[in-house]
């Protein structure tokens, strides 16, 4: 039996290595990341460069700066894979990479400096839009559309697509845009609740850019009252933890938005006197409570639009 037991008990000593070696990572902090372009000098013609490095074995992610001429950075970002892109105004600017993982990074490399040049070739250029932000929900109707002017752009060209079950252009396109923002402020426009494409592109007299897209999701329709499940009203308990649980309505609306539930807890009926207020988009809350004594509770349902439902009834429960 004792042999058994000393073999039972080295096995599971190895199963305990092999498992933690499993996690650990690989040590790469003595490595270096070799970058592929832009390498050092370069003068890039445009407004969109592509970086590039060779894959490190044991990275899991890269760590990427940007810097302009004055040595302010304006791109400190973690990726995952070897390239990326990104929009750039006219200048000189350096770039420089590290490799990390879980438990360990390499040093940066060398700063690589390079040059962006304006093109009158618009045709390989990208626009950057900038708000509103790309998937966002909304009960708005009233938007400024913005993006990244392009220096060797003589104007601008806004369409609006509505896909509520299939596209179909609901404005434009608008021509001749002089600034890199536009409005809509007119509710006919959007009007259901559906999804709408915005589309600009940079042109001038030889060329132009493909169009630069985003979505935006219309949800005007408010959630359903969340319905209460437990504890039961007037519900009486000597256990300080009480979990709390409820259900959502069905939302009606023609799109539905993610829905945050905000809990209250208070020591009166009318909740002046508020003592916990939990925000999940979970239906439970667990809480702990201080005191004995009688404490209300009640649910509201939030979506991403920003519509709010009614708040739910008001349930006591009785800790003795």
């Amino acid at each position: 039996m004792k042999r058994i037991n000393k073999a039972l008990a080295i096995f599971a000593l190895l199963s305990v290595a092999y498992a933690c070696e499993d996690i650990v990572e690989e040590d790469i902090s003595n490595d270096s990341v070799q970058i592929i372009a832009p390498t050092e000098g370069v003068t890039i013609e445009g407004n969109t460069v592509n970086f590039s490095w060779m894959e490190l074995d044991g990275a899991d992610n890269y760590r990427i700066q940007i810097s302009n001429e004055v040595q302010t950075i304006i791109v400190d970002s973690l990726l995952t894979g070897t390239t990326f892109n990104h929009n750039i105004s006219p200048g000189d600017y350096q770039w420089r990479i590290k490799g990390v993982n879980f438990a360990y990074e390499t040093a940066y490399t060398f700063p690589s400096g390079f040059s962006v040049e304006a093109s009158d070739n618009l045709d390989n250029q990208s626009l950057e839009l900038l708000t509103p932000s790309n998937g966002i929900y909304t009960n708005d109707d009233n938007f400024t559309f913005t993006w990244t002017p392009i220096e060797t752009a003589d104007s601008y060209t806004f369409e609006l697509v509505k896909n509520d079950g299939g596209e179909q252009t609901v404005l434009g396109p608008i021509t001749d845009i002089v600034t890199g923002n536009y409005t809509i402020d007119d509710s006919t426009v959007f009007d259901v609740d559906a999804e709408y494409i915005w589309k600009v592109k940079a042109v001038n007299a030889t060329s132009a850019t493909p169009n630069s897209q985003r979505s935006l999701f219309i949800d005007r329709v408010a959630p359903n009252q969340p319905a209460l499940v437990s504890p039961t009203d007037m519900d009486t308990t000597t256990n300080l933890t009480v979990n709390f649980n409820w259900t959502n309505g069905t939302d009606t609306g023609n799109l539905q938005s993610a829905i945050t539930n905000t809990m209250e807890i208070a020591s009166d009926v009318d909740f002046n006197s508020v003592i916990e207020t939990f925000n999940t988009a979970n239906n439970t809350h667990q809480f702990t409570f201080d005191s004995i004594g009688t404490y209300y509770w009640r649910v509201k349902a939030n979506d991403a639009a920003g519509n709010a439902s009614d708040n739910s009834i008001v349930r006591s429960i009785v800790i003795e």
